[in-house]
């Protein structure tokens, strides 16, 4: 009989949420979680195959889990029982199961493999079923093999049609064309939601549970109301996992967020594979045919509709997304804070052509200026790419210039990883050569670093909002996050983590900033 269970997550924040709802999948099932380095009846291992080097981390990570301690329950012959062994029970799932589901399933103590063409809720249920049997539950000779037929038949078994579900988690996109379907009869704010048109056929993570508890290891949390890409940049191989858009339900987006802000989570922080298109049955902007800034709507009727929400946050959005009717619905609800996070990925036009992303250097440079007009020093963010295949000196000046002109506080700064089955991993001949990419990264995160710098120092001697995030109590230093979302550490002899409190930056260095407690608010809630 499986009694624990425990989730090691790699990856992006949408893995990070998908983990958390097979968590409450499980515990629905009568599970306890427990830490990853613990014994477990049952470990999952959520994985990442976006690069190469999270591919390779995965199945790693997948190998070290099936080595760590199995539970083993004896049954004494003395006592005129059989003796018999309960093993733990191994599930990978996520982006590398989905592109590499046959070498997972190889690996040695793997027990099933989960993808995103899976019903992944149904398929848990029927594992559980299963190894509740005593007579299942022992592993064979050949673990892989078994796996394999496994997943296989759970693979057709997703494919029908027949109407089983635990509680929707989205709605798919429709093919080809979509529409926002608005009731204003009998809700202020209607459930938005993208219409099928098509079979509906449930994959993935869909039909898993809407989160309604709270992450203890987080003190935001994430909310994903958007799944699937088909936008094909050439280096990225997630339309190939994740290729059917949907989108959550605003109704449903409402109902989670209550959920998550009633168990004590102050801020939301709204996430998907490509969340401006959100409402839209295709990320290419050219043929999108639902009404303007549907993401607007949704995020309205999360400010107007959880008014206990504190903060709310958007993962990551483009210059196509961030438009001025957008703005204009940020900066009209207070809970949105001043912080964005804008991937550049290039700075030169050539490599921007190559990557196939949807816009130039001047569509984002006219965004950059929109978000200045229209708020007091937002914190901006921003991914780059270092060493694309072709990527000169002078691709590299172009980018490094609009790092300078966007000031950027943080630059996630990671060299080309050539990802098996995309176009850019084709291109060997022009590949950048590993020192120089190196160099380049050091480059950006030195000017990042120093435009952080200059950012906090601004407010120095100015009060913030923190949200205790970590407290360190043989030293009393307390870490909390303030809406621009830099850090910022303050001391206090006792823990406040998940509590509201005012600091006054007093000083500033190029790694940290330090405060001064305030005052705390009181608690309203748990």
């Amino acid at each position: 009989m499986l009694k624990t269970f425990s989730i090691q997550t790699l990856g992006c924040k949408v893995n990070q949420y998908e983990s958390e709802q097979v968590a409450t999948f499980l515990h629905s099932r009568g599970l306890t979680q427990v830490p990853t380095d613990q014994a477990a009846d049952l470990r999952v291992v959520n994985t990442c195959s976006v690069t190469t080097e999270a591919a390779t981390k995965s199945r790693r990570i997948v190998r070290r889990t099936t080595r760590l301690p199995v539970l083993q329950s004896h049954h004494s012959p003395l006592a005129g029982l059989a003796m018999t062994t309960q093993s733990t029970k191994t599930i990978v799932m996520g982006c590398w199961a989905t592109s590499d589901r046959t070498e997972a399933a190889r690996l040695p103590g793997v027990d099933a493999v989960l993808t995103h063409t899976d019903d992944v809720a149904r398929s848990l249920d029927e594992l559980l079923r299963e190894w509740s049997e005593p007579a299942n539950f022992d592993r064979g000779d050949n673990p892989a093999s078994q796996s394999s037929s496994r997943h296989s038949t759970f693979a057709r078994e997703s494919d029908r049609n027949d109407g089983w579900m635990i509680q929707s988690a989205g709605t798919p996109g429709a093919l080809p064309v979509a529409h926002i379907d608005d009731d204003h009869n009998n809700k202020p704010h209607a459930s938005a939601h993208v219409k099928q048109k098509s079979e509906n056929r449930v994959s993935g993570t869909r039909s898993l549970p809407l989160l309604n508890d709270r992450d203890s290891g987080h003190q935001r949390a994430f909310l994903k109301v958007q799944d699937g890409c088909d936008a094909h940049c050439t280096y990225c191989i997630i339309p190939q996992l994740r290729p059917t858009l949907w989108s959550k339900s605003i109704d449903d987006c409402v109902r989670e967020a209550r959920d998550l802000v009633a168990a004590g989570h102050h801020e939301i922080v709204l996430t998907g594979i490509f969340l401006g298109a959100y409402g839209q049955s295709t990320a290419l902007r050219r043929r999108q045919t639902a009404p303007a800034a549907p993401i607007g709507r949704l995020i309205e009727a999360l400010c107007d509709r959880v008014p206990a929400l504190r903060r709310l946050r958007l993962s990551s959005l483009e210059p196509g997304d961030l438009t001025d009717e957008l703005l204009d619905v940020l900066r009209s609800h207070g809970q949105v804070v001043p912080h964005f996070h804008l991937p550049l990925q290039s700075g030169s036009d050539r490599i921007l052509r190559r990557m196939n992303r949807q816009y130039v250097r001047e569509d984002f440079l006219r965004m950059l200026d929109r978000v200045q007009r229209a708020y007091d020093r937002p914190a901006i963010t921003t991914d780059i790419i270092a060493g694309f295949p072709g990527e000169t000196d002078d691709d590299f000046a172009a980018t490094l210039d609009l790092v300078d002109r966007a000031r950027f506080i943080h630059v996630h700064a990671f060299p080309f990883s050539p990802r098996p089955r995309t176009a850019a991993a084709r291109w060997g001949d022009d590949f950048v050569e590993p020192p120089v990419a190196r160099q380049r990264i050091e480059k950006l995160q030195a000017h990042a670093r120093a435009h952080s710098f200059d950012f906090r120092k601004s407010f120095v001697g100015e009060t913030v909002e923190l949200i205790v995030e970590r407290s360190h109590t043989r030293d009393t230093i307390q870490h909390g996050r303030c809406p621009r979302y830099f850090d910022v550490q303050f001391s206090h002899a006792e823990p406040l983590c998940g509590r509201i409190v005012r600091v006054r930056i007093d000083r500033v260095t190029t790694t940290r900033t330090h405060g001064s407690l305030i005052d705390i608010e009181p608690e309203t809630f748990r």
